[in-house]
């Protein structure tokens, strides 16, 4: 049987006073009980010591870490900026109804992934680095405190509810071998992301691009399938009961190819719309027969177990997420955070360079007006002639522009 802590203390204590002879000199006895108290004092600090430490391993802010991101810039990673749609920065705030915000995302989809698009709405400064992509469902407002909003009200920054906001990330990312890939993600509402300008995967409660609101994932997605357009699959978990039943499942992408050491833009966007829940997640599928890929609805004991798409060796743990969650005296779990997708401890590792992204590709429309409004005349003459335009000039590869050029526009136009 274990004896209580407290028990041996006081046994220890009392023996020590009654073992004293009567005659003993009373001082000796308060020194020997003296030493006792600071032994006792001793192993109560190595107890509390021991206690803190795993208290600590929890990390209250582990969802702020790892969810959305870091504030402390990954090695390789995505900066993700926030933005919170309600808030033009030319004029007052003002709720949005679902098919406006469609709206904003279809147009933003149209524009090429234009920055600009967004910069006409109120941005933190905070910038966050993320490795990965997967967070149980939670509450809304749990973006917002990821970007540190509504910390500055006194200074004048607006308030930012938890409704109607957005997050960008971007990075040149490195595909760690060849071969043929689709994304498989949900975004509660939204998750949207573009490979090498490209829409490989939407999904969510919208279909953005669409203007489709309200269970958009699974209209679209099963209408594919149903008509037997191949290339897309619903994957349904365990752990995730509410896209299960709700969305039909987590939904695949379009398939797209990648070679090895060569780098690609990509861009991903997550997005809440009423304000009340929110998650997200990010799989990656290695499709080793491109000619038979995968496609139809898949229950949960046929469903594959896929890569996490992440960028360093770090991988979440759903179970530590939920206890930072549910800890520290706020609550943002929702239905015991079910949602959440099993994924493979050895998940490939892509590298991403976030800073890249600045330089090359993500804003090469910036780049295309300014320089077409520079070149306009040479250019002009050259086709004119019959000439062939110099490879330079190809629109869609920003590899080409002149770097010394590219980067005074940048040091110009820099939104990030």
């Amino acid at each position: 049987m274990k004896i209580p802590f407290r028990t041996t203390v006081l046994t220890t204590l009392c023996a020590a006073i009654f073992a004293t002879p009567v005659l003993a000199d009373w001082g000796e006895v308060w020194k020997d009980v003296e030493k006792i108290g600071k032994k006792i004092a001793k192993l109560g600090k190595i107890v509390w010591d021991e206690a803190k430490e795993e208290w600590e391993k929890l990390d209250l802010n582990y969802n702020l870490l790892q969810a959305f991101g870091d504030e402390i810039d990954e090695e390789s990673a995505f900066v993700g900026r926030f933005y919170d749609l309600k808030h033009p920065i030319d004029g007052k705030a003002k709720p949005l109804a679902r098919n406006e915000l469609c709206h904003i995302f279809n147009k933003f989809n149209e524009e090429e992934w234009d920055q600009e698009i967004f910069n006409a709405y109120y941005s933190p400064k905070v910038r966050l680095y993320a490795p990965y992509f997967y967070l149980p469902r939670c509450k809304a407002a749990y973006g917002p405190e990821a970007f540190q909003c509504n910390e500055n009200l006194k200074k004048g920054e607006p308030k930012v509810e938890p409704s109607a906001w957005v997050v960008v990330y971007r990075a040149m990312v490195e595909a760690p071998e060849s071969g043929t890939f689709r994304f498989v993600g949900m975004g509660d509402d939204i998750i949207m992301v573009r490979f090498n300008r490209k829409l490989v995967l939407q999904s969510g409660w919208a279909i953005a691009s669409r203007g489709d609101m309200d269970a958009g994932t699974r209209r679209h997605y099963q209408m594919d399938i149903t008509k037997k357009k191949k290339g897309h699959a619903i994957y349904q978990y365990e752990n995730t009961p509410h896209w299960n039943e709700r969305l039909g499942g987590i939904p695949s992408g379009k398939p797209f190819e990648v070679e090895k050491g060569k780098k690609y833009p990509m861009e991903i966007l997550v997005s809440e719309i009423p304000g009340c829940e929110f998650g997200f997640c990010l799989l990656l599928e290695k499709l080793e027969n491109p000619k038979k890929i995968p496609y139809g609805i898949f229950p949960q004991d046929k469903s594959p177990i896929l890569h996490l798409f992440r960028t360093c060796d770090k991988l979440p743990d759903p179970k530590m997420i939920k206890r930072a969650l549910t800890t520290g005296g706020k609550d943002y779990s929702v239905n015991d955070c079910n949602e959440g997708p099993p994924f493979l401890e050895d998940s490939l590792i892509w590298k991403a360079d976030f800073d890249a992204a600045d330089k090359i590709g993500l804003f090469d429309r910036i780049f295309g007006r300014l320089l077409e409004d520079e070149d306009e005349t040479a250019m002009g003459t050259a086709r004119s002639e019959g000439e062939e335009a110099p490879e330079g000039d190809k629109e869609d590869d920003p590899e080409l522009f002149d770097r010394e050029r590219s980067g005074n526009i940048l040091e110009k136009w820099r939104l990030w």
